[in-house]
């Protein structure tokens, strides 16, 4: 009589079984691996978004120094020498097109912080690095921003 109840009590146990199915498994694999296709592929521009709004708000920043500077001295910071004195050698009252940046004579005017040293490296310049120069005016003094090995600029 005991035999008869645990043999019966087993196969109401196995009758009973809930699972998932082969089929059913491989289905929700299958979503899956498309959801995550689909969320890297959306995030595998982020980084060159990133460097191009950082790039712009770098350019921002820049523009007001040196407009910081012609408000001071009456001429842009022109030249990638470190002067001696403020204004510098090379500043000009209108810089023309494609001349550099010099953002030494900025740091020394404390319109920048100093963690902005070498924005506009020396040549050659490396990929991924921040080079702003003064566009042809007017207006005078406007700055045009460009990441070397990238499409993304400012102005």
């Amino acid at each position: 009589m005991l035999l008869a109840i645990l043999k019966d009590a087993r196969k109401r146990s196995h009758r009973h079984q809930g699972g998932f199915t082969l089929v059913e498994l491989l289905v929700v694999i299958a979503i899956l691996g498309v959801l995550a296709a689909i969320v890297l592929f959306n995030i595998s521009g982020v980084n060159a978004s990133a460097a191009c709004n950082g790039m712009k708000t770098d350019g921002a920043t820049l523009q007001g120094a040196a407009d910081l500077y012609w408000n001071t001295y009456g001429v842009y910071p022109v030249g990638t020498n470190t002067p001696a004195t403020l204004p510098g050698v090379n500043d000009v009252a209108t810089p023309a097109a494609a001349t550099t940046v010099n953002q030494q004579e900025l740091l020394m005017a404390n319109l920048l912080h100093s963690a902005t040293v070498n924005w506009n490296a020396a040549a050659p310049i490396p990929a991924g690095t921040e080079l702003f120069t003064y566009k042809a005016s007017p207006p005078q003094g406007t700055l045009h921003g460009a990441i070397q090995g990238n499409a993304c600029t400012y102005n």
